[in-house]
């Protein structure tokens, strides 16, 4: 061989290997943080790679081929056109210096529920009492144009229509009785009339009678204190020509304004205290903007914290932040809390802000509470789901008396649970029930100046008030006049002798005047 030939054959091998280190190259693209699904929706998040301006976002259904999905200068993708019980695989991409393509790895998600052609029973995701009525939901199901909803006296059998929908929903107030116990199936029916098999069977005791009622006070012994409540006004308007739609919660400040949020308007709602309208502040975060929303605006306003410096914050459960306004509603800034990778998205459902400007969250998502520094970094975190002392299931509002005890709703679990500020445990109270001191939905929960914790219970429709240990001191059900009345209460308030509660679905706070 020629000392030509030879050098020759030296640089052709040269940029074979460089060909191939290309190749390899190629497939060493963005680093996966997580791929996942999520609240009908996948969560792609990948690492930033040092020179990339735009990635380019690879799918693939199931068996078939990746096709380009989308391109995006941020290192994440939301992928919410999905199909139930699909398999999806992704790949993220950008283009390198020498102007090759950088691949990832590939990262598959399967979507829950049934592929549409399966024609599967409902799944229940709600079963209450509203006033009269049972309150049914449920999920929707792929193929149904309608639904049956079947009820007995009997468990497992003797089910009977007692009505249909075209919704998710039903009302149940047929021939209902006072301490019976209901059992519903749900089924439903595609466009050629056929119908699923029964759903689970769930079941419900329609109140309780006064017979049982009589008993179980007298075995329980618990004699309450009568309270003192004269109305003196209500609020349904939400500024101009609009009704408050599903307000949440309630707050005065130190002037005496109420500030009520007002989630399905998107706004948070501040009067005067005779309950005239002074202004409104906040708009709908625009629908693909919720991964990063403007400022001051909102997908779903929640829980209200004002600070002694009058400074308003507002938890808003679906932007998943807590945003913080001035006294007469001006933005001030967001503040978004990090999840570790595996974990449902933040949902600050309750919230206190302490004087040196740390914040205590429940984060009913993951079913915690969290202590937050006033940049949102997480210092302590407290809870898992369950039942134990220090397990949730669904926290919601939350107060810190004087002392530093932090008293928190634990809905499903139907009571309080009391931490100090290291996050032991101290006590819980309250249970399951329809009698004195237990609970069916509690919500929310208030301070008075005695230091007793004023209760809120959507689902027995309403108040009671407790001492810090436990003990049940008093219960508002009713007043004088059929006009008021409390259904499905959340949010209420105590200062300066009187007392405010939300009713979320008759969209109107009440205000009373205690003794």
């Amino acid at each position: 061989m020629s000392r030509y030939r030879a050098l020759m054959l030296t640089v052709g091998l040269i940029v074979i290997t460089v060909m191939i280190a290309g190749q390899l190259m190629a497939a060493e693209g963005p680093k996966w943080i997580g791929a996942f699904y999520i609240k009908g929706r996948v969560g792609l998040k990948w690492q930033a790679m040092e020179g990339a301006s735009e990635y380019t976002v690879y799918r693939k259904a199931g068996s078939g081929e990746f096709v380009k999905y989308a391109t995006t200068a941020k290192t994440q993708h939301f992928d919410t056109e999905l199909s139930p019980g699909e398999i999806y695989s992704y790949k993220i991409s950008t283009v390198g210096s020498d102007g090759a393509e950088l691949l990832s790895v590939e990262k598959k998600v399967t979507i829950p529920g049934a592929p549409v052609g399966e024609f599967n029973p409902p799944e229940w995701s709600g079963l209450r009492l509203d006033r009269n009525k049972v309150m049914l939901r449920w999920d929707p199901v792929p193929g149904s144009i309608a639904y049956n909803i079947y009820r007995s006296n009997t468990s497992g059998s003797d089910y009977e229509v007692v009505g249909n929908a075209t919704a998710t929903r039903y009302a149940d107030s047929d021939n209902l009785v006072r301490g019976e116990t209901y059992y519903y199936v749900i089924t439903g029916l595609n466009e050629e009339f056929e119908e699923t098999e029964y759903s689970k069977e769930r079941s419900f005791l329609f109140g309780i009678s006064d017979e049982d009622l009589k008993t179980q006070e007298e075995e329980n012994k618990i004699v309450l204190e009568d309270i003192s409540l004269k109305y003196l006004f209500d609020i349904t308007k939400a500024g101009g020509n609009l009704n408050m739609n599903q307000p949440a919660d309630v707050f005065v400040n130190s002037k005496g304004n109420i500030y009520i949020t007002d989630a399905l308007n998107f706004q948070v709602n501040c009067y005067d205290g005779s309950g005239k309208h002074l202004f409104s502040f906040g708009e709908q975060t625009p629908g693909d903007m919720v991964d990063n929303p403007p400022q001051g605006t909102f997908s779903y306003p929640f829980t209200l914290f004002i600070d002694k410096s009058d400074k308003v914050y507002v938890t808003d459960v679906k932007n998943g932040d807590i945003q913080v306004f001035t006294v007469d509603g001006k933005f001030v800034r967001r503040i978004t809390v990090a999840v570790e990778e595996g974990m449902e998205s933040f949902r600050p459902n309750g919230l206190a802000v302490l004087d040196d400007g740390r914040m205590i969250v429940t984060d009913a998502g993951n079913h915690r509470y969290v202590i937050l520094d006033k940049d949102g970094k997480i210092l302590s975190s407290k809870g898992e789901r369950g039942s134990d002392p220090g397990q949730f299931v669904f926290p919601d509002e939350l107060v810190v008396t004087d002392d530093g005890t932090i008293c928190i709703v634990d809905v499903i679990n139907c009571r309080i649970q009391e931490f100090d500020m290291e996050g032991n445990f101290i006590r819980a109270f309250g249970h399951a029930g329809q009698t004195a001191g237990t609970f069916g939905r509690p919500k929310a929960l208030t301070l008075d100046n005695t230091g007793h914790v004023w209760v809120s219970d959507a689902m027995a429709n309403i108040v009671q008030i407790f001492t810090l240990d436990g003990k049940v001191k008093s219960a508002i059900t009713s007043f004088e006049s059929d006009d008021i009345f409390l259904a499905t209460p959340r949010g209420v308030f105590v200062k300066d002798g009187r007392f405010y509660v939300v009713n979320r679905l008759p969209h109107r706070l009440l205000v009373f005047q205690i003794g």
